[in-house]
């Protein structure tokens, strides 16, 4: 009896394994989301701090005359609103009031007139109610009154570290896809660093400088 020849089917395109890029795609829209917070954050923070630490704009006083509660509203019930914002208002003047004409390093004084400037009705946000009288240490800028922080300046460069570690991560994650649910394992993804060593010694070294910079700023803190 004649055999009839013995034919293996063909795998269907359609049912071959799954593609692996789908882990891939999704690690790298982590990395790409990281990377976003951290320039955001990071730059965010790094550009208020010369305002609050006194660096930039114009230093002065701002005596509270009267301080109030806003509510907005982020719905359509009534009742939805966002967290309070508290703004004072009062008399903003500048601590160079008095001094006459300024020396602006260069043996010429500055006849435009900009020590003592004195701005009635100054609004700053705040945070928190004050009595009327109460003086406030805050920063002139070129659109608005921003109030000196102690906390916050000392707490600022700890989110600036903190948004450099989500860089590194998310360029890490940018390069090599992991983060993904059903992406590559840590140890794999890492050794699969593009440019090998070198690229590998900047992360690691830049990601633990700012881990440790964080972490000096937040223990400093903590101590003072």
């Amino acid at each position: 009896m004649p055999t009839q020849p013995f034919f293996r089917p063909r795998p269907s395109p359609l049912r071959m394994r799954p593609s692996a890029r789908l882990p891939s795609s999704a690690g790298r829209v982590v990395g790409a989301g990281l990377v976003l917070a951290g320039l955001f954050f990071g730059g965010m923070t790094a550009k208020d701090m010369g305002y609050a630490n006194g660096r930039k704009g114009d230093a002065g006083t701002l005596t509270v005359q009267d301080c109030r509660t806003q509510f907005d509203r982020v719905g359509s019930s009534r009742h939805r609103y966002a967290p309070p914002v508290v703004t004072c208002t009062g008399t903003f003047r500048d601590d160079r009031e008095g001094r006459g004409h300024l020396d602006d390093g260069g043996g010429r004084e500055d006849e435009g007139g900009r020590g003592g400037a004195t701005v009635e009705d100054a609004t700053v946000e705040t945070g928190a109610k004050f009595e009327p009288g109460k003086q406030l240490a805050v920063q002139k800028t070129d659109h608005e009154f921003v109030i000196i922080d102690g906390q916050w300046i000392r707490q600022s460069p700890a989110i600036v570290c903190v948004s450099v570690c989500a860089l590194v991560a998310g360029v890490f994650c940018l390069l090599t896809g992991f983060g993904a649910r059903r992406g590559p394992k840590f140890r794999n993804a890492w050794r699969g660093v593009p440019g090998g060593t070198a690229v590998r010694a900047v992360l690691a070294g830049t990601g633990c400088l700012a881990a440790l910079g964080a972490g000096a700023v937040l223990l400093i803190d903590g101590i003072v």
